[in-house]
């Protein structure tokens, strides 16, 4: 009985393995894109756009066709298609986009970055009269800023595309997927500009929605990434908090949580507590270069330069692509005056970026012979009077026909100095003649000129104005208009007290704290006390990594006739016991004063004060200013009290009090560096202090914690 049920089912298998479906797979080959005529109309936006999008990808379709028993795969090259049609529409849309596979550097603050792809791609397939291919496609894109932290919940667009073709025996071929796949893609993102504008644009939005996803899922951290970055964008500091504390609660393991913390309380001006919650997001994504370059620049702007250089050596491990990233170790190398490392890493760079060849870019064709597409000026290939579309018969002999592009690069570069001889055809004429050239040194990239002005303003700092003089003239050939150029020759100027052309050179370089610097020694030693008075305040404060205690000393030096004629005027005011009229001329000398001459005003201000107390009693606005720091203090706002302390200093800069709640406040946010050159000044104006001796032993332990890094 068994045996004939078996028998029985033996024609049902045979019609199930008769039924197999056909399985069809058609790969679509990247194909150019004819952009429209006219540009779409788009809102337009007041940013940047970094976008990110991999034009490698490739998406499968399947459609299943059970009634032809056919299964038919299609592979669109999803990712090609996007990156031709994004500039349609963003290009239009964005101030300027880069297009970029991966990220390759650091976005800057007017940046926006968006990952852009095709979230989603079907296709269907009805035959016939008509033969109807119908694409649909679902982009997606996710926003970022330049932290690369989401400022808007995902964006979606879908779009459709629709081939007709008419005819018993037509077929859709390989071109027709492309181009409907093309027609839906477009579409999808003609349907989404308006979103991503309104996305970008209206943050309050976001912020409302994020928060209704959360009401539905409180556990969705993309939802508290946006509320905690766009809540800090508005300045909604609190809510702020609580979201990247929550985010922090639910993925402590998230990079992202701390570095919305580290920003909350860097607004918040929480020093500390800002530096612990990056340290931790670094210590999560150790590889990370955007949050290893964060953490430079807050111990650049600190004052804690080991630190800094620490964190820049782990970009560079990181990113060693980036050609500027050298440089940033090189101006902190500068900074703390350690000139042989900064001369090396400089070398180095400079080394990485040099070349020596012709001077001449070429093309190269299968089965032809390499041609000349551009030669650089005073190049030997420009001075041996080849020209573009020149063809490249031979290299020492070896004909370019068979070599590939590398090849004849490799054989056209040498050592500086060396000959390569040259057989060169022109293709109008046909004329073949032979040239013999001399390799010179060329640069990939204008940093290198950066890196040579650095060493020059070494040398000027070393007195060696011959050696700096060579690499200035060296980096203006690379790059005559770049700021380091600038200041490098300005610099030297001031050496050779061509003070004019020091002021013309350093004027023209813009946002820089020491041209600056340069332009008010230049006025000082032209007599030109007030503008040169009035350009420091301007760089008093300065964190420039090129502002060096010898540069400064030479500002000084430089007033010296004008700080002489000052002090001689406070000194016969003090002689004649015109003691308020002295400390006005007082007030004056240590605004411009260095840190030794403003340690012997405030001795000389000490013995007024001990005989006339009364004369920096607070008093107006200086004693108003003095009261509201006494309360931001209660409200643990510290640096909102130091703020109003400064001031009350304006106003009263000899008040001992004021430098001794000062020192406390620098105390609590962990400035140690602060506190002690506060709590110095207090006993430099109160030097019998009756609790001097407790206050020089807490200096000595905030020197230890400094030193100690505790």
């Amino acid at each position: 009985m068994k045996a004939i049920r078996f028998l029985l089912l033996i024609p049902l298998v045979l019609a199930l393995i008769s039924c197999e479906p056909i399985r069809i797979t058609t790969k679509v080959e990247p194909f150019k894109i004819e952009p429209p005529k006219e540009a779409p109309v788009v809102k337009k936006l007041p940013y940047e756009a970094v976008v990110l999008v991999d034009d490698s990808e490739i998406s499968s379709a399947t459609h299943y066709d059970y009634n032809a028993g056919v299964i038919h795969t299609v592979e669109f090259p999803t990712g090609s298609i996007l990156r031709q049609v994004l500039p349609i529409y963003f290009d239009s849309m964005f101030t300027r986009t880069i297009y970029e596979k991966d990220l390759s550097f650091i976005p800057s603050q007017n940046q926006v970055v968006i990952d852009a792809r095709i979230d989603n791609i079907n296709f269907s397939q009805k035959c016939c009269l008509p033969t109807v291919l119908e694409v649909n496609a679902r982009t997606k894109f996710i926003i970022y800023d330049n932290d690369l932290i989401e400022i808007a919940l995902p964006v979606y667009g879908i779009g459709y595309g629709t081939t007709s073709k008419s005819g018993l025996f037509v077929s859709i071929d390989k071109k027709d997927y492309g181009n409907t796949a093309y027609q839906a893609i477009s579409n999808s993102l003609k349907t989404t500009t308006d979103e991503l504008y309104q996305a970008i644009q209206n943050p309050k939005a976001q912020i409302s929605e994020a928060k209704q996803l959360i009401n539905k899922d409180p556990s969705n951290i993309y939802a508290y990434r946006v509320v905690a970055n766009l809540s800090l964008k508005n300045n909604d500091i609190a809510e702020a908090v609580a979201a990247a504390q929550m985010h922090v609660q639910l993925a402590p393991k998230d990079p992202d949580g701390y570095l919305l913390l580290y920003k909350c309380y860097l607004a918040q001006k929480k020093y500390k507590d800002a530096a612990s919650q990056l340290e931790q997001a670094v210590a999560l994504a150790p590889k990370n270069a955007n949050l290893i370059m964060k953490l430079y620049d807050f111990y650049t702007k600190k004052g804690r330069y080991e630190k800094a250089v620490e964190a820049v050596k782990k970009y560079i491990e990181q990113r060693p692509d980036d050609n500027y990233a050298p440089l940033r170790l090189a101006l902190l190398y500068f900074k703390m005056g350690r000139y042989e490392e900064e001369v090396k890493i400089s070398e180095k760079a400079i080394n990485s970026l040099s070349f020596s060849g012709i001077g001449a870019s070429i093309i190269k064709n299968e089965d032809e012979y390499a041609k000349i597409k551009s030669i650089e000026p005073n190049s030997p290939a420009q001075k041996a009077g080849l020209e573009p579309n020149c063809e490249i018969v031979e290299i020492d002999g070896k004909s370019t026909v068979d070599m590939k592009l590398n090849e004849i690069v490799a054989k056209l570069r040498g050592e500086e100095g060396t000959e390569v001889k040259l057989t060169l055809r022109k293709p109008e004429t046909g004329e073949t003649f032979t040239k013999s050239l001399i390799r010179e040194k060329f640069y990939t990239e204008p940093v290198a000129a950066s890196y040579m002005s650095l060493i020059a303003l070494i040398n000027l700092e070393t007195n060696e104005k011959t050696k700096a003089q060579s690499y200035i003239e060296q980096a203006q050939k690379i790059s005559f208009q770049n700021d380091f150029v600038k200041i490098a020759k300005a610099s030297l100027y001031l050496k050779e007290m061509q003070y004019e052309k020091a002021l013309n050179e350093a004027t023209a370089v813009k946002d820089s704290d020491y041209a600056l610097l340069i332009q008010a020694i230049a006025h000082a030693k032209m007599g030109n006390y007030e503008q040169s008075l009035s350009l420091y305040k301007k760089f008093s404060n300065s964190n420039s990594l090129l502002i060096t205690k010898r540069a400064i000393n030479e500002f000084f030096t430089a007033l010296y006739p004008y700080l002489e004629k000052v002090e001689n005027k406070a000194i016969e005011y003090e002689k004649a016991g015109q003691y308020g009229q002295a400390l006005k001329e007082y007030a004056r000398l240590i605004e411009i004063s260095d840190a030794d001459k403003a340690k012997w005003v405030r001795s000389r201000v000490a013995r007024i004060i001990a005989q006339n107390p009364s004369l920096v009693e607070l008093k107006d606005e200086a004693r108003k200013y003095f009261l509201h720091a006494e309360v931001l203090f209660t409200k643990d706002k510290f640096e909102e009290a130091i703020e109003e302390l400064d001031r009350a200093i304006q106003i009263q800069p000899f008040n001992p009090q004021i430098y001794f709640n000062k020192a406390l406040l620098h105390e609590k946010i962990s400035d140690y560096a602060g506190a002690i050159e506060n709590m110095e000044i207090y006993l430099q104006l109160n030097p019998n202090a009756p609790n001097g001796q407790t206050i020089k032993d807490q200096i000595y332990k905030w020197r230890f914690i400094l030193e100690k890094e505790l």
